[in-house]
């Protein structure tokens, strides 16, 4: 019966400090461009302060307005067999 834990470790598989690269290390670096042109960087806009605190102020709609009927229901429905399964976890 071969079991996994009998498994041989392949031959290639050398471990090295944490601090010094390993053969898959050194290969990455090598396929590396040397070039810093070719490197693209992003860098993602913000808006200032005072324009988010508007949007916030505007936008009055909460989760319970965008809920709809049925599920407002089952939430209702959830709420209320929590509290009875507490009620009934303190009376025992």
């Amino acid at each position: 019966m071969d079991k996994p834990a009998d498994a041989e470790a392949p031959a290639d598989a050398t471990v090295v400090a944490s601090d010094q690269l390993n053969d898959v290390d050194r290969a990455l670096q090598a396929t590396l461009p040397e070039d810093s042109a070719t490197q693209t960087v992003a860098m993602a806009s913000t808006k200032p302060a005072s324009e988010a605190s508007d949007q916030a102020v505007s936008n009055e709609s909460s989760t319970l307005d965008k809920t709809s009927l049925i599920g407002k229901i089952f939430i209702a429905f959830g709420a209320l067999l929590t509290v009875a399964s507490a009620a009934r976890m303190f009376m025992a």
